[in-house]
């Protein structure tokens, strides 16, 4: 890389990263809720979850959790938390005694199921030995979630997939702000056009068979759609020859919130612990601009 390219992405890094700083979130009840998912795995959202929560933990004043709230083993916890850390408690188990009234919004008696690592508050979706464990269901969740909302003022959920499911309805009943995760292939942007007309309340689909989006395409989430960010990682090597503009732009122009391409990232691509300081440069410039449109909606205090 060039000095003077190099010189132009440290530029870009801090004016974003004066964005990002700069909202003065409002003082209200509840927290800002961004939700985080996508039409299908392997896209993503984890990675997406995992860097708006540790950009928002280190640029900003407020308190920020990030869930995984995936119904399997989610991967959140080995992206963020060293694996020498002492194992915490899941998240189902603190929304089961949320549902018995035995959990205070006090990040002292959160303490047991929550790591921090650079003041991002983060929450593991299942433990390691739980095969015997049942699944999260949407009441427990909502129950969880409800109680991370009072402790913090920016609660990030890394929901996964399927969006449709009860889990992701649940999330996005909730949501203040949508963040979905893509890749730059033409299924998975076939698939992501299909969620988002449905949550638009106009389904298309380029399948006889779609998924069924019955769950949400009555419209109420329109709204959500309008302010809706969408981040698309690198596609897989064999795509090349595809034009896919045409449903970039599509998603370009339904999703207010803005598009974002991610490039390649050796790092990233591992699947392993995120060491901010080991990102390409520019890699590092894509997520501060999709963390400073995240910023750019939350609700505004007096400044």
């Amino acid at each position: 890389m060039s000095r003077g390219r190099e010189r132009a992405l440290q530029s870009q890094c801090q004016i974003l990263e004066a964005a990002v700083a700069a909202p003065l979130l409002a003082q209200s009840s509840g927290s800002h809720h961004i939700v985080v998912t996508g039409p299908k795995g392997g896209t993503g959202t984890t990675t997406t979850a995992a860097m708006l929560g540790m950009c928002l933990a280190e640029l900003r004043g407020e308190i920020v959790s990030v869930v995984d709230a995936n119904l399997h083993l989610g991967t959140l916890r080995r992206r963020v938390v060293s694996n020498a850390t002492t194992p915490t408690r899941s998240f189902r188990e603190l929304c089961v005694r949320e549902l018995a009234g035995d959990v205070l919004p006090e990040w002292s008696a959160l303490a047991p199921y929550t790591d921090v690592v650079d003041g991002l508050r983060v929450l593991r979706s299942r433990a390691a030995d739980s095969a015997g464990e049942e699944g999260l269901s949407s009441r427990e969740f909502a129950a969880g979630i409800g109680v991370l909302r009072r402790a913090a003022q920016i609660v990030i959920s890394d929901v996964g997939t399927p969006a449709n499911g009860p889990i992701g309805v649940a999330a996005l009943e909730s949501a203040s702000t949508l963040v979905l995760a893509t890749e730059l292939a033409y299924d998975s942007l076939e698939l992501t056009i299909e969620m988002v007309s449905a949550l638009a309340g106009e389904p298309l689909s380029y399948r006889p068979d779609p998924d069924d989006w019955s769950a949400l395409s009555d419209g109420h989430f329109a709204p959500l759609v309008q302010g809706a960010i969408v981040v698309i990682a690198p596609g897989r090597a064999d795509a090349g020859g595809v034009d896919l503009t045409a449903m970039v732009e599509w998603l370009r122009a339904v999703c207010g919130g803005g598009v974002f391409l991610i490039g390649r990232d050796a790092h990233l691509a591992l699947g392993d612990l995120i060491v901010p300081n080991q990102l390409h440069q520019d890699t590092a410039v894509a997520y501060l601009r999709i963390v400073a449109a995240v910023a750019a909606r939350l609700p505004l205090g007096e400044g």
